[in-house]
Formats: structure tokens, sequence, C-alpha cells
């Protein structure tokens, strides 16, 4: 089974989603930040402090343990929270 770029290995999928889920964290944030000051938006304060630490917190679980599921969950997580609090904030302006 082939993970990024075609390597074969678990370690290298377990370090790049490690990597991802604990950077999406300031990311967020300062997104959140941003959404805060600029459209007044409620629900991305939930989504964006929330959660990006359940996401850091399983990709280093995950690596730690040794458990590509764990891993690739919070990899899940840190993707989807932007796009998910963009939606919600489209819900809360209509």
């Amino acid at each position: 089974m082939s993970f990024f770029g075609g390597a074969d290995n678990l370690e290298l999928f377990l370090s790049r989603s490690q990597v991802l889920s604990v950077g999406s964290v300031p990311v967020c944030l300062g997104a959140m930040v941003f959404f805060i000051t600029e459209e007044g938006w409620h629900f991305s304060l939930l989504l964006c402090c929330v959660l990006p630490l359940i996401a850091a917190y399983l990709g280093v679980r995950g690596k730690r343990e040794i458990r590509a599921g764990l891993a690739a969950a919070g990899l899940a997580l840190a993707v989807a929270t932007l796009p998910l609090s963009f939606v919600l904030a489209s819900l809360e302006g209509a």
C-alpha cells in the first residue's frame, strides 16, 4: 500500500500525519482570530479551538503507539477543520 508520494513506509506516513496535524493548530488558531475580528463568526471559535487540538493529540498518539488509524483520523480532522468552519459560517450568515 502506498502512502504520500509513493513511499511504502509506515514510519514516513506516521511522521507526516503527525507533522500535518500538529501544524494545523497554529493555522486554525490564526484563522479563528481573523474570522472573529473580521466577520464575527462564532462557530469558528468552537471548531478552530477544539478540533485542531484533538487532531494534534490523535496524530502524536498515533505515531507514538504506531497506530496508523489514529494518525489518519488526526490527519482527517486537521484537514476537515477549515472547510467545516466555512460551511457552518455560511449557515450562520444565512
